[in-house]
């Protein structure tokens, strides 16, 4: 499944609305991402590097051929750790609640916590025809589904079923209608009208969740920068416009304070910055 752009292994994302998604996450530089919310379960399986995840009650270490499932509508601190040879690689898959639904057993308790486990040779394989299938021309057949959803079977058999823990609630519906287009400028009254809620109503329930409407927002855009940043080729300033900023000087500057690092430090290590700048001074010493 590893694509390759000029050369080199790119990045990408594969989607199949209300199946899932397929990612190869590309790091070149370590960071730690606080505060990022699992609207969705998903699988990381780590290539390149090492991964930690961490909430008030677990912390959990992953390293190249381990994998982390993560639970929706939970809380984590991430840490990608780059290798000595190279950039974090791994790759993602991201289940839509409704192919969760179908294919995890009710019978059995969710997972409430992260959980970290080894996958085995006939996990691997189901892993990449499913990312095969979100892949191909047609990712919304009934073959994909079944495929990305062998992944939810497989998950369930090893007790780490996907099912939300917890029921809908307020915050989780504006996370979702907020989540459909990020880019929009979401004013309170045109939440509280598509959710036929009053204004006073949504501070309250959200304020008892411990989160305000702007929080949710911020937070929301900035974790999905950052997936654009580690699982897409996109250009930074078109992230910055696909998360609501129009200008990428301001995004940078908004991501840099809550993640301390750049945007550009996602895609390119401090030893290619450091590399590419001696080779543009040689260029210019040789013109002058």
């Amino acid at each position: 499944m590893i694509e390759r752009m000029s050369g080199r292994i790119s990045r990408f994302t594969h989607v199949s609305p209300g199946i899932g998604a397929h990612c190869l996450i590309i790091q070149a530089t370590s960071g730690t991402f606080r505060r990022l919310r699992s609207d969705q379960p998903g699988l990381i399986i780590v290539r390149h590097g090492m991964k930690s995840v961490s909430s008030d009650r677990i912390t959990l270490e992953a390293r190249p051929g381990e994998a982390i499932v993560l639970p929706m509508n939970q809380e984590w601190t991430v840490v990608n750790e780059v290798a000595a040879d190279g950039d974090y690689k791994a790759d993602a898959l991201v289940f839509s609640p409704e192919l969760v639904m179908a294919y995890t057993d009710s019978g059995k308790p969710p997972l409430r916590e992260a959980a970290i486990f080894q996958p085995d040779t006939d996990f691997e394989s189901a892993v990449e025809r499913a990312g095969h299938a979100l892949a191909g021309k047609d990712p919304a057949n009934a073959l994909c589904r079944h495929l990305v959803g062998e992944i939810i079977v497989r998950l369930d058999a090893l007790g780490m079923g996907l099912r939300s823990a917890e029921g809908e609630t307020l915050h989780s519906r504006v996370r979702s209608l907020v989540a459909g287009d990020l880019a929009t400028d979401w004013s309170t009254s045109r939440i509280t009208s598509a959710l036929g809620v009053s204004e006073a109503t949504l501070r309250r329930k959200l304020a008892f969740s411990g989160t305000s409407l702007t929080d949710i927002i911020a937070d929301m855009r900035m974790t999905r920068a950052v997936g654009l940043l580690q699982a897409t080729e996109l250009p930074i300033n078109q992230v910055a416009l696909a998360v609501g900023y129009e200008s990428a000087s301001k995004f940078a500057a908004r991501f840099r304070e809550r993640f301390g690092l750049s945007p550009r430090d996602i895609r390119i290590s401090a030893l290619e910055i450091a590399r590419n700048g001696a080779e543009l001074d040689r260029v210019g010493a040789a013109a002058e």
